[in-house]
């Protein structure tokens, strides 16, 4: 008796924290209706929307069965944990899981794309896996500011490494995708966790691997609600001495309360896996952990010593060390 094997299509769940997303929300829904894999998943949890946002993924819901609303009426938890809720709630045979922004738009081939990296990654070597891509950065009305994200930001998605990523996250949530393993290993965020992406990032790059895409999934809409948005990276040039200035005084209250997140996050990752750490990674923690202790010289030769990096460059970290 022969047979034909069947393939099976893999399905990819994607989870969405939304909060007042009516005004681009329908843009985003299309985008992922007209995906070239359609083999998706939407699970969605709104935090408290007073506009139209509920409406209208009840309505899509209502169309397109792909699409689920979960935990409706629930406490206002913020996006992270947000993000964090839904991660746990996804059904318990999701493979890979992929974060979605209410305000981007997704270009057709985003899905397919980030899931051939995945599986190639995995039939590689498998394990906890991370895999982000590039973004464009357009404005409200989708017109581009910078075909990437990268070279807007300044951002080297490349050499990765657990110290690298302490310091500085490089993968956006918006591209965002992770397997099983990364799911169960990582889960659930801690209180003192920045963001979930930044979370994932780091438990990947300490125990799995995180793959970089050097392809733009995503229109990053930047329209000034964005809970972290796209900022323009420093150019290091001299004749842009006063402007930076200007702005590391304006910005020197922001950046101290970042530094202490970052510091409590550092914490939280040696608490959550210190018996799997190596020697040195759980010192460099320990020492990142604490850097906001002590007087303000202590404090700056703690940000000489562990935060600053060449591809910062300089005047970027001359800002975080005047404000340190």
């Amino acid at each position: 008796m022969s047979g034909t094997a069947t393939h099976v299509p893999v399905t990819v769940d994607v989870v969405a924290a939304m909060f007042d997303g009516g005004a681009y929300l329908e843009a985003f829904l299309e985008s992922l209706r007209s995906q070239t894999h359609r083999h998706w998943r939407l699970w969605v949890r709104d935090d408290g929307s007073a506009d139209r946002t509920l409406e209208i993924v009840r309505r899509a819901a209502a169309e397109d069965s792909r699409i689920r609303l979960l935990g409706e009426g629930g406490p206002r938890l913020g996006a992270g944990m947000s993000f964090d809720w839904l991660v746990a709630h996804v059904p318990h045979d999701a493979r890979y899981i992929m974060f979605a922004d209410q305000d981007d738009v997704w270009l057709p081939d985003k899905i397919g794309t980030t899931l051939a990296a995945m599986q190639r990654a995995e039939r590689t070597a498998p394990g906890p896996i991370l895999v982000h891509t590039d973004l464009t950065v357009v404005d409200a009305e989708l017109r581009v500011i910078d075909q990437s994200f990268w070279h807007y930001s300044r951002v080297a998605p490349e050499p990765v490494s657990l110290r690298r990523l302490v310091v500085q996250n490089v993968a956006t949530g918006a591209t965002v995708m992770i397997n099983r393993a990364l799911k169960e290993l990582a889960g659930p965020l801690p209180t003192d966790a920045v963001y979930h992406d930044w979370w994932y990032a780091c438990v990947a790059a300490a125990f799995g691997r995180v793959v970089a895409v050097r392809t733009a999934t995503v229109l990053y809409r930047q329209h000034g609600r964005n809970v972290v948005g796209a900022k323009r990276g420093d150019r290091d040039r001299w004749s842009q001495l006063p402007g930076t200035v200007r702005q590391a005084v304006k910005e020197w209250a922001h950046l101290r309360r970042e530094l202490l997140r970052a510091a409590r996050q550092a914490g939280a990752f040696l608490d959550r896996f210190q018996e799997r750490l190596s020697g040195d990674d759980r010192r460099f923690l320990h020492a990142y952990s604490r850097m906001q202790e002590g007087g303000a010289f202590r404090r700056k030769l703690q940000v000489l010593r562990l935060r600053l990096r060449r591809e910062h460059g300089l005047w970027r970290n001359l800002g975080v060390l005047l404000r340190a």
